[in-house]
């Protein structure tokens, strides 16, 4: 019986990929109406700039690679240009401003945006057959038997922030993880008026976390920053993410140092953003029913990396339940 795997980000995409390629048939289950999740790109409309029609990113900001199983898979997707290297620097700012660099390791970005990473991993598993645009209702557990909506599967894995798993699943444990909301501020400026620099890390301040050059982190140059509200603010705000608009404009002036205000700006919530900690366990897997879980808050995460291989390797196992293999 075919396995299922909801949700389409980067942790549900590689559980479909290990279960296919142990010869399981997967159906994934995505709510948005392409794929990517939480590594999300938007592609820029109506802005009255010449930014118009480009890919921004404005979920996750880049990713790092250090284990031997991921870092092949990045390895892969840079000869077949989906990624590249970015930097291995970014600023290091307080209120006041930029006040210096820190080095660190390499973090790869994506030329048309981190959702086509999902979306170049999705489009390499044979064996997958995906829905879009799919909310999921219930997940349900009688006996050892679990269904999706009512449809008895073979296995299912939720690959989506534990809070959205609780409100649509049976019989998954209990987390008492905090999740951090964010909302991320897009700016199209008229031109580059900050110094050079690559992302900025912002310390102490009560606005913003994060700022990402976007122009350096594609690599064509584009007059657009990324921001991320501060988690206690972007709590404030969720209702009405747009209203946190003025306070984030300003800090990006603080901190940037000029006085150039954007010609566009829009404003993107992210109620699970991440979560404050991880379990280094690499998945959850019931005892007794073929119901599982995967994501960030899996494999030492919160990290693009972790969440790979929370999915790959609960696909992994999940299918070696379904195969017979365990």
């Amino acid at each position: 019986m075919p396995a299922t795997v909801v949700g389409g980000g980067i942790s549900g995409v590689a559980c479909a990929a290990a279960l296919s390629g142990l010869g399981i048939e997967v159906e994934l289950l995505d709510r948005g109406r392409r794929l990517g999740g939480r590594m999300a790109s938007r592609t820029l409309r109506a802005t009255g700039t010449p930014a118009d029609g480009r890919v921004v990113d404005i979920g996750a900001s880049y990713f790092t690679a250090s284990d031997a199983e991921f870092v092949a898979v990045v390895a892969d997707l840079v000869t077949r240009g989906v990624v590249r290297p970015w930097t291995d620097s970014f600023h290091v700012a307080g209120p006041a401003g930029i006040e210096g660099v820190r080095s660190g390791p390499v973090r790869y970005a994506a030329p048309r945006g981190l959702r086509s990473v999902v979306e170049a991993l999705a489009a390499s598993s044979a064996g997958v057959t995906l829905r879009q645009s799919h909310e999921v209702g219930a997940v349900t557990v009688a006996g050892e038997v679990v269904s999706v909506d009512g449809v008895t599967s073979g296995g299912v894995a939720i690959c989506v922030p534990h809070p959205q798993a609780a409100r649509i699943a049976d019989g998954l444990p209990d987390s008492h993880l905090t999740w951090e909301p964010v909302i991320a501020v897009t700016c199209v400026f008229d031109r580059r008026h900050w110094v050079e620099l690559d992302g900025v890390f912002v310390n102490d301040d009560a606005v913003l976390t994060w700022i990402a050059d976007d122009g350096s982190r594609r690599g064509d140059g584009a007059p657009v920053v990324v921001a991320h509200v501060h988690p206690v603010l972007s709590a404030r705000h969720l209702d009405d993410p747009g209203s946190v608009a003025p306070m984030a404009v300003a800090a990006i002036q603080r901190v940037l140092g000029i006085d150039a205000y954007p010609e566009w700006v829009d404003c993107h919530r992210w109620t699970f953003a991440k979560p404050m900690t991880a379990s280094d366990e690499p998945y959850w897997l019931h005892d007794d029913v073929n119901l599982g879980l995967a994501g960030d808050a899996w494999s030492g995460g919160p990290r693009v990396e972790a969440a790979w291989l929370s999915g790959h390797r609960l696909g992994g196992a999940l299918g070696a339940r379904l195969s017979g293999a365990v």
